[in-house]
């Protein structure tokens, strides 16, 4: 079977980057042949509200997909036909890529896509219209929450429901733990709460700073992300790298972290529990989305039921508990054995 991946892969930065690369190199252990294809141009400055969209180090990417210059749509679609693929295989996360997905797929080609999400978190133009352009030219929807495969059942394209497969792509990057924690200025018996990832409204920083005041004096947030909000946050119990993290140092915060928290106000699924999972530490969740799916209450970690700041002090002080015991620890590892690669491949390969 020869694949053709539609995806933003390295030098650009993020999850869905990191998610490409890692189907990537999970679909090539399957002695496939593959060709990830890459974006020359991602966002347009205006759209984009970082301070770049590469990794550290890198001028820009190479690439064949320019997501927003429909003159180059046609060349492109007679190069990926050209190239004779089985199988095209998109990754979707927001409808502003509809067009350029839509314009560069040759047809007549088994068409899927790897939907992150099926609406996005935040309002955008046409965001209903464009999606479903898109998904009619999808002979299959691979999706990794229920609440993504109840929006997606609307398309009337067929369904899978996957999972997000686990990060450990960042195990042994960073700190050791006591190192970490120095260097983040955590005291000894603090308990540190890990918020991880860009800052948009829709996580609910703003939430879990909160929810941190009205915990016992031990308990502090330790945040690491930039802000893609026009708000800033501040917490005496806050200490905040508004930066985007390079791979090589995501260990740090992960190390130094007693529990992760993603306090999100709405969510389809999230890369930030699958890293968590994969460096064995306990989650705080909402009832967001997919989120609930990632964790075993009681064991693994713990779910707000709902996004406020008394739920979610609540849910942290139970989680508390489950910290630093080798049954959670154990826990863990097991949860996280459900969200392998291998079995995200087989069980796509089988259904594509």
């Amino acid at each position: 079977m020869k694949i053709v991946l539609l995806s933003p892969l390295p030098p650009y930065r993020g999850g869905i980057a990191q998610f490409g690369n890692m189907l990537l190199s999970a679909l090539e252990r399957q002695d496939l042949d593959v060709t990830g294809v890459n974006y020359s141009h991602l966002y347009p400055g205006f759209l984009f509200p970082g301070k770049t969209q590469y990794e550290e180090g890198s001028a820009g990417a190479q690439g064949l997909l320019h997501a927003y210059q429909p003159f180059s749509w046609k060349k492109t679609r007679e190069k990926i036909r050209e190239m004779q693929p089985d199988v095209i295989l998109s990754q979707w996360w927001h409808p502003f890529f509809a067009p350029c997905l839509t314009a560069v797929n040759p047809g007549g080609i088994r068409s899927v896509a790897i939907c992150h999400n099926i609406l996005p978190h935040e309002s955008f133009p046409l965001a209903e219209t464009l999606s479903r352009r898109f998904f009619n030219k999808q002979d299959l929807l691979a999706v990794h929450s229920q609440q993504a495969e109840e929006q997606a059942a609307t398309t009337g394209r067929r369904i899978i429901r996957l999972f997000h497969p686990v990060y450990n792509q960042y195990l042994g990057t960073g700190l050791p733990r006591e190192q970490a924690r120095g260097k983040l200025g955590i005291k000894p018996g603090e308990k540190a709460l890990l918020f991880f990832g860009l800052v948009r409204e829709y996580k609910g920083l703003d939430i879990l700073i909160e929810a941190c005041n009205l915990l016992p004096e031990e308990f502090r947030i330790i945040a690491a992300g930039e802000n893609y909000t026009d708000r800033n946050f501040t917490s005496p119990r806050l200490l905040w790298e508004n930066s985007f993290v390079p791979d090589n140092d995501v260990g740090t915060w992960f190390n130094a972290a007693d529990i992760v928290v993603l306090p999100y106000r709405n969510a389809s699924q999230s890369g930030i529990a699958q890293i968590a999972l994969a460096f064995n530490k306990p989650m705080v969740v909402t009832d967001a989305g997919g989120l609930r799916e990632t964790v075993d209450p009681g064991r693994t970690g713990v779910v707000a039921e709902h996004a406020t700041p008394e739920y979610l002090s609540a849910a942290i002080l139970e989680c508390a508990a489950l910290t630093g015991k080798s049954i959670t620890t154990e826990n863990i590892a097991l949860k996280a054995s459900e969200f392998s690669w291998e079995s995200y491949v087989r069980t796509l390969l089988e259904a594509i």
